[in-house]
């Protein structure tokens, strides 16, 4: 049988790992700017680093740079590449690899998928998954390849605004799945780096605007899929019976409490009745009971008129006011003080509510949905809530599963929450013994907890795209909670990873009461880290009392 020839290549490695391999079929460009052939992001290179360009039957790399190519340590002006030759360019490495001869039954590196060399007739066993707009699905790929793009004429097409109408393809080369970009606006990415054209290993995500795709064997298992539903997936048949029973309710106006434990999702569940119902262009408007003063309470309810209690110097709506002709969410609902109960009985049976100080009561279109992680049958037998209110607010009661028992939901939602945490352009993955590790936990704090530990581990990955199982860590969630209470959870929208991690590291030092041993030991991050961005910061104080030690006088530090 005929021996295929591999082209020549480069491979590039970052921190030790080897993230893209790019086939030498002309002059290659290397750089920073986005016009590259590679387009590497890193600072410390130009917009145009260095040159690969065929000569003389073999390649020339050309420093473009200004300050001279390093190879093996030495710079030079440019240089002919031999085999096994090292190119240093900033974080990265280039290892130049000569075309060489692979017999047909070679074992290759992992991933990488050997094409049947038969042209078009030969059958690829590969197909492509797709993942956009919050939707997954597989495509297809056969031996002469496939285009993705935003125009319905392409292979795979898919519906992004940062995705051109042929935006790239997938095609067999010299025996292996390579990926070319087809001059797209926004560019094609590998593992951070902008590729006009590289080798494609299975598994590998290709980043394109906000969807994602990745090539893998035709006859790979499918995995369960997630369902999504308003901002939640699950593979949990109970969860799924949560989703069926607020599609059917959330066209009515009865009133639905939620239950479940801390951190299982009950907001979210809450936003999905209000985003299915007719109220969905209304305000839907959270209240959490737990979180309000005994003392202010009614105020924050129901309203107030100007003057009715020292401090009231102008009129104010309340919560119920707010939410008119659309949603209020009462989370905590077992924490409304007794005294306040009867008042809201009237909202639930008359639509009224009276501010503080008013001398009439006010109509209210509202739609009540209430959430608690209390037992409030237990909590009628005890007095502290009211019968009528439990029926009243208890039409359709919505239990939420706690993560412990739908452990078939943690990868779904690590890989999630990783995807969403990741920066732009650098699709991370999870390491095995990570995803074992993160599926062996009972969590005690569910989807919160989940949540909080994969930003925690992003934080302290360390360098690469994979996630290992050293960067998972569990919180002691039996704790008592530090001053901020429920406010300490780490919330991503709109952060940097640097905001993320300052909030972290704050928080810590708040539960520590500003001991930086503590800090180190609860974060798994080096000393010198921890004592480094506490200056950068200005944290030195936070957590101390006024006249505790300062830094440097605690923990023998």
């Amino acid at each position: 049988m005929a021996r295929l020839r591999r082209m020549p290549e480069l491979a590039f490695f970052r921190h030790g790992e080897e993230l893209l391999r790019v086939a030498l079929t002309g002059r290659t460009e290397i750089g920073r700017a986005p016009e590259c052939d590679v387009s590497l992001p890193d600072p410390a290179l130009s917009r145009v680093h260095a040159v690969v360009e065929p000569r003389g039957g073999g390649w020339l790399l050309v420093d473009r740079s200004g300050r001279g190519a390093r190879i093996g340590g030495a710079e030079v002006p440019e240089a002919v590449l031999s085999d096994g030759d090292e190119i240093a360019l900033g974080a990265w490495r280039a290892l130049f690899r000569a075309a060489a001869a692979l017999p047909p039954e070679e074992t290759r590196a992992p991933g990488l998928t050997r094409v049947r060399d038969g042209g078009a007739a030969g059958a690829a066993p590969a197909r492509l998954r797709v993942r956009a707009g919050g939707r997954e699905r597989t495509v297809p790929v056969t031996a002469a390849g496939v285009v993705v793009g935003k125009d319905p004429t392409c292979d795979a097409p898919i519906d992004d605004p940062y995705v051109s109408a042929r935006h790239l393809r997938i095609e067999p080369r010299g025996g292996l799945w390579h990926v070319v970009d087809l001059g797209s606006t926004n560019g094609t990415f590998i593992s951070g780096a902008r590729v006009s054209q590289a080798q494609l290993p299975l598994g590998v995500p290709v980043s394109l605007g906000d969807a994602e795709i990745v090539l893998e064997r035709r006859d790979a298992p499918e995995l369960e899929r997630p369902e999504a539903f308003e901002g939640m997936i699950t593979c949990d048949s109970g969860m799924r019976h949560v989703f069926e029973l607020v599609e059917r309710v959330a066209a009515s106006d009865a009133a639905v409490t939620i239950l479940g434990e801390t951190g299982t999702g009950k907001e979210l569940v809450a936003r999905a009745l209000h985003a299915r119902s007719a109220r969905r262009d209304g305000p839907f408007i959270p209240v959490n009971c737990s979180a309000i003063a005994e003392t202010l309470i009614e105020s924050e309810l129901f309203g107030h008129e100007k003057g009715a209690f020292s401090g009231a110097e102008r009129m104010r709506k309340g919560a119920f006011e707010e939410a008119d002709r659309g949603t209020i969410f009462l989370d905590e609902i077992g924490e409304l003080p007794l005294d306040l109960q009867p008042k809201l009985l009237r909202v639930l049976e008359l639509g009224e509510v009276k501010r503080v100080g008013a001398s009439r009561p006010l109509q209210v279109n509202v739609r009540i949905v209430a959430a608690t992680h209390r037992d409030l049958r237990a909590q009628v037998r005890a007095g502290r809530f009211r019968e009528d209110l439990f029926y009243r607010l208890c039409v359709v009661p919505v239990t939420v599963p706690p993560l412990r028992q739908r452990r078939g939901d943690v990868r779904a939602l690590a890989e999630t929450f990783l995807a969403r945490a990741a920066p732009r352009g650098l699709p991370l993955r999870w390491a095995p013994e990570a995803l074992a590790k993160l599926e062996g936990y009972d969590w005690p704090g569910n989807v919160r907890q989940l949540r909080n530990v994969v930003q925690r581990a992003l934080l302290f990955r360390g360098e690469g795209q994979c996630v290992s199982a050293d960067a998972v860590t569990f919180e002691d969630t039996r704790a008592a909670p530090g001053p901020g209470g429920d406010d300490d959870t780490l919330y991503l929208p709109g952060l940097t990873l640097e905001d993320i991690e300052r909030e972290a590291i704050r928080l810590s030092l708040r539960r520590n009461k500003g001991k930086r041993a503590a800090v180190v030991k609860e974060l798994h991050i080096a000393k010198s880290t921890v004592l480094k961005r506490i200056g950068q910061w200005g944290l030195h104080h936070e957590g101390r009392a006024a006249g505790e030690a300062g830094e440097g006088e605690d923990d023998g530090e």
